[in-house]
Formats: structure tokens, sequence, C-alpha cells
């Protein structure tokens, strides 16, 4: 059963990377410290740019973004617990350094001394941690959608409360390991991404979404890492940059956010990014994954960030 599953995840995959003629290799790297499994896709070539995707998101979820950043070495990261990645609960040290140290360990085991990052939601976060913590590490950022708990003023959206509380969690993560229609998929990623998103998202994306939380230990990965990042429905105080901190951050950072972000409007977030010296938010018309609205609307800036330009007015 398991097996046939992983073998429906990957047919999709191989889909999706033909529709966007992103030929795939892949690497299955563990890491030492800390003890997790990490997957890479890596396509084509030239400076190398990481691509963190949100929580419980494929990397290859990006592939109508990494499609339109052509000369690019794209790494794309699923996380421990994440697609095909080895279930992980994220335990032990804060979710900061474990997350440090998964970014720069992938970057070490692959052999890259340093990369710009593309972030989404959660790779949002990753990317402003590495940013503060092992600086030197990241030549640039940008941040494709409200960077999870990162910046004041974050909430998450009823599902993921759910998922954190003892009994209806509990049931939330029996239900996501059971088949369903994709109509059910799409109705709840509506709630995160915004209508006219989850809609616009083909089958085979969708199902990249959906297929690997039926797979052993990935709900619970998910529900573990939520309850590190949020409590009651709001972010808990640790994983919150403060404005000290933001202003120690020198890479180029670029924020392209979506106007009907459920997340955290861009005005919300707007005072904080001010924060940091070499920052620049970008809004775009759509939801928290806005490429999945406009994807050329939401590559044109992010293009022109990784050349060091100023996309044109």
């Amino acid at each position: 059963m398991n097996d046939s599953l992983r073998r429906r995840i990957r047919a999709v995959e191989d889909r999706v990377a033909a529709t966007y003629r992103l030929p795939l290799s892949e690497h299955l790297l563990t890491l030492r410290a800390p003890a997790v499994g990490v997957r890479v896709l890596t396509t084509g070539e030239g400076a190398p740019v990481v691509h963190i995707n949100g929580i419980s998101a494929p990397a290859l979820g990006l592939a109508p973004l990494i499609a339109r950043l052509p000369g690019y070495r794209h790494l794309l990261l699923d996380l421990p617990g994440h697609s095909l990645a080895p279930p992980y609960h994220w335990q032990g040290r804060t979710v900061r350094e474990l997350a440090v140290d998964i970014v720069t360990g992938t970057l070490d085991a692959l052999g890259v001394p340093r990369a710009a990052v593309v972030g989404s939601s959660l790779g949002g976060l990753f990317a402003l941690w590495t940013a503060l913590d092992a600086p030197d590490r990241l030549t640039r950022a940008a941040l494709v959608g409200a960077p999870a708990t990162a910046l004041p003023g974050m909430r998450a959206v009823p599902e993921m409360v759910s998922l954190t509380t003892p009994v209806r969690g509990a049931l939330d993560q029996r239900l996501m390991q059971l088949p369903a229609p994709r109509f059910v998929a799409r109705y709840a990623l509506a709630g995160a991404l915004g209508t006219n998103a989850a809609h616009a998202m083909s089958d085979d994306l969708l199902d990249l979404h959906r297929l690997p939380l039926r797979l052993p230990g990935q709900a619970a990965s998910y529900r573990a890492l939520l309850h590190r990042l949020i409590r009651a429905g709001s972010a808990r105080p640790e994983n919150v940059l403060t404005g000290t901190e933001l202003a120690r951050i020198t890479a180029p950072t670029l924020f392209v956010w979506g106007d009907q972000d459920v997340f955290a409007a861009p005005e919300t977030g707007g005072a904080s990014i001010a924060e940091i010296p070499a920052a620049r938010l970008t809004v775009v018309a759509g939801g928290h994954n806005p490429w999945f609205d406009d994807a050329e609307r939401c590559a044109g800036p992010v293009r022109a960030h990784l050349t060091g330009a100023r996309e044109p007015a």
C-alpha cells in the first residue's frame, strides 16, 4: 500500500516536472545534526538557488514559479516530514536551531558554500533564521507569501489551530491519512491559499499537496511542527523576530506578498520589513501562495532580485 502510494506520488512529480519543463534529479540526504533525512530535487544550471516551501507543502509545488527563473541551479528542499522525505517530529532543540542546521547541513552535503534562498511561508521563516544565524551561507533571499510566524501580527488559519488541540487535533491527523476526493483537499487549501489559487491549481499540483499526508508519519510530522510554531492560534513568542533581530539582517531581502494573504495583510508586515536594512516589499494580487494566482507576476520581482536589479515599475 505505502509503496503503491509512493509510486503514485513519484508519477505525479514526473508529470509536474514535464509540464513545467524541469528535468529533475533526486538526492536523499541523511544529516547528522540533527539526525534527519532531507530530500532535494535539483534542476537547471548556474548559481545555486535553494527553494523551501510552506509547512506540509511539497518543494515541487513551487514549479510554476521556478519555471520562470531560468539560468540557475535550483535546489528544491523537501524538509523532514514533507513529501517523500522521512518523517520527523521536530523535538529537542528550538525549531530555529533545527531549521538553521537543516538548511546549512543540506548545503554542506551538496557542497554548496553559499546560495540564494526563495522561501514561502515556513520556508520564508527558515530563510530569515538562516540570514540571522548563518549569514555567511546566504547571499540573498526572496520570500513569497507571509513568512509564517516570523513577523508580529501573523495569524494561523482555523484548520491549523484545530490541529494543535488535543482531541480534535488527533482526529484531524487521522482524517488526513485517509483517502478523500480531490474536492475536499481543494476546499481545505482554499482556506489557506485563497479560492482562486486553490481552483487554479492543477489536479497534479493538488495531489502533490494531499497525497504525502497519507504516508505513515507525515501527518504526525505536520502536527508536531505546528505545535512548535503556534499556541492557541498565535505564534509562539520565541518564533517571532524582534526589531533588533530584523535590523541585523544584512542579506538583500525581497518580500513578495499577496494582497489577499489570509495569514497577514501586507501592511501588517510592512513596519517590520522596514526594520531590515536591505529589504523591499512588493505587493501582488493573490493569496498566500500568489504564484498560483499569477506565476509571472510573482516571478518578475523575484527574477530581478536574484540578479541584484530592481524590477521596472
